[in-house]
């Protein structure tokens, strides 16, 4: 396929654990994908020796904005995808110098900190789990002094990470636990901060959605899947399975929880400042079912794509121009979006993990 035949050229940032997942999507849709690799010195140590997966038409290495916008603006590049945390704040700087749709990256924590979310929603008055951020277990300790709780989680603060938080149930707990987080925590993003919240309520929901362009012009939400997880006490997932986006029929407390989620996940994003391309967000459904944000991330597990060749990754919903035989038989006849397969291919986690989650924080 020639450069003159693609729909375009789309950047993927730091796709050390996607594997070739991003390209072989994206060229069943008729784009070039090119990797956008930070140098060693940049990278959190897990992947310092990570290798570019096959089938991407070029590499550029990252070692500053300024070098890589230049790069990619010679290659043509038309969008730029975060492969997932540790690239949403570079991929948001570049896409800013390049004039390309995406968040304000003087506010990218926003989009993978469970810390920053937490302080954010806090503000806003949108329920999130309660805890605090930090480097320091006195400080950790000095909280949850101050918030006696049944149990508590304990979890890297840049959400996405393949390491999942450990349920705690006292003080001692989080002390022994605290280096071992910590040191993952290092290890896969590059961050000592550590985020000690309340134990998450056992319904877990996981929201993915696509964020594009509406009527007017202000980001629109699409839910495109709903997962729930049921868990036991002791944190073990017992079921999990997909919840409809628009509920069961006859199911009419499926249907309003569907819907309940899908209204607290465009007031979470919006809150966050996403204004464009894949989001997962995570929910935890409690007795009164109030949902509390767990964690999102401005980032897919499987990337978004367009519904035919030519069409602009913010160009929604497809002209009217589009052929029913543009659009691929798996797209999600109620957001007309293409949901992609691609298995992520993730470093080990640490033995000692639990589940996953993110805050509510309470100013210290």
């Amino acid at each position: 396929m020639s450069v003159s035949d693609t729909a375009g050229t789309a950047a993927v940032i730091a796709p050390y654990d996607a594997g070739s997942g991003y390209p072989l999507a994206f060229a069943r849709h008729g784009w070039r994908t090119v990797a956008v690799v930070p140098e060693p010195r940049l990278r959190p140590p897990a992947y310092r020796n990570a290798t570019v997966a096959a089938g991407y038409t070029g590499t550029v290495v990252h070692r500053g904005v300024r070098q890589t916008v230049k790069a990619l603006r010679a290659l043509g590049v038309s969008a730029v995808v975060a492969a997932g945390a540790g690239g949403i704040e570079p991929a948001e700087r570049i896409a800013w110098q390049l004039g390309l749709p995406g968040a304000d990256p003087a506010s990218s924590p926003l989009r993978y900190d469970r810390g920053a979310q937490a302080a954010r929603l806090s503000r806003v008055g949108i329920p999130a789990l309660r805890g605090v951020r930090t480097t320091s277990p006195a400080d950790a300790l000095a909280w949850v002094r101050t918030c006696p709780l049944p149990g508590y989680l304990l979890a890297p603060a840049t959400a996405g990470t393949p390491v999942e938080p450990l349920e705690c149930a006292d003080a001692l707990q989080i002390t022994a636990a605290w280096q071992a987080v910590r040191h993952a925590a290092v290890r896969y993003s590059g961050s000592p901060d550590l985020v000690l919240t309340e134990r998450p309520p056992p319904r877990r929901f996981t929201v993915c959605t696509v964020t594009r362009p509406g009527p007017d012009g202000r980001p629109e939400h699409v839910v495109t899947a709903v997962r729930a997880t049921v868990r036991t006490g002791h944190g073990r997932p017992v079921r999990t399975g997909p919840l409809a986006a628009g509920g069961d029929p006859a199911r009419p407390a499926a249907r309003r929880t569907a819907q309940l989620l899908a209204h607290r996940t465009a007031r979470v994003l919006d809150a966050l400042g996403v204004v464009c391309g894949p989001a997962t967000t995570r929910f935890a459904l409690g007795t009164d079912d109030e949902p509390l944000l767990v964690d999102s991330l401005a980032a897919g597990a499987t990337p978004q794509l367009p519904l035919f060749p030519g069409q602009s990754m913010t160009e929604w919903p497809p002209p009217a121009t589009a052929r029913p035989a543009d659009v691929p038989p798996s797209v999600a006849q109620n957001a007309r979006i293409l949901e992609l397969g691609v298995r992520r291919e993730e470093p080990p986690v640490p033995a000692r993990a639990a589940h996953l989650v993110a805050p509510r924080m309470k100013p210290l």
